[in-house]
């Protein structure tokens, strides 16, 4: 049985579908890369805030596994666009620290 439509489709999150835009500027992408970031750190600085206070007052795991999930994910794409800035970068002609 052959399943090569449907197996395209088949991911395990949806970073696995998401790419840099085949029309982006070559180079490092730092402001994405600087937003995921700050996304990142604020989504943990909330997880974070559940185990300060009184334990009836926290998340259902679900809950939390799914922020874990979330930063997993910030990560990934973070990884993308690191990995489209090291392909599309032009080595700096500069040798030994010279300016």
């Amino acid at each position: 049985m052959k399943r090569t439509a449907q197996k395209d489709l088949d991911f395990c999150s949806p970073e696995d579908l998401l790419a840099v835009r085949n029309d982006a500027t070559p180079g490092v992408p730092i402001d994405a890369i600087t937003t995921a970031c700050e996304r990142a750190m604020a989504v943990l600085y909330l997880l974070s805030g559940q185990f300060t206070g009184d334990a009836s007052d926290r998340y259902a795991d679900h809950i939390i596994a799914g922020v874990i999930w979330d930063v997993q994910g910030t990560i990934e794409q973070i990884r993308t666009l690191a990995a489209y800035g090291n392909a599309t970068s032009t080595p700096d002609t500069r040798k030994r620290g010279d300016q």
